[in-house]
């Protein structure tokens, strides 16, 4: 069984991935510790873009009152809302 900390390094790696090969930003470009919305890395089409990639990776719904900054800011608070949304998933 996959540890929390396991977990949450996948979700941050693959979130960085993402970022990199999607939106064309290299890791040494942007602070992954910051605010990614005030580094530019993500504005409302990227967001929506990352929306739909954390869906199709995660197997999750992400409802459209969640696709608000404050869940995709930082890479802990998209870790923060995919796990919300697979223990979501797991009570369905």
């Amino acid at each position: 069984m996959v540890n929390q900390r396991t977990m949450n390094e996948s979700i941050r790696e693959k979130v960085k991935t993402f970022v990199e090969n999607e939106l064309s930003y290299e890791s040494s470009d942007f602070d992954s510790a910051g605010d990614l919305i005030e580094q530019g890395v993500i504005d409302s089409m990227t967001l929506v873009r990352l929306a739909s990639y954390l869906e199709e990776t995660f197997q999750i719904e992400i409802p459209d009152t969640q696709l608000v900054p404050a869940n995709f800011c930082t890479l802990a608070a998209i870790e923060a809302l995919v796990e919300r949304s697979q223990r979501q998933k797991e009570k369905e």
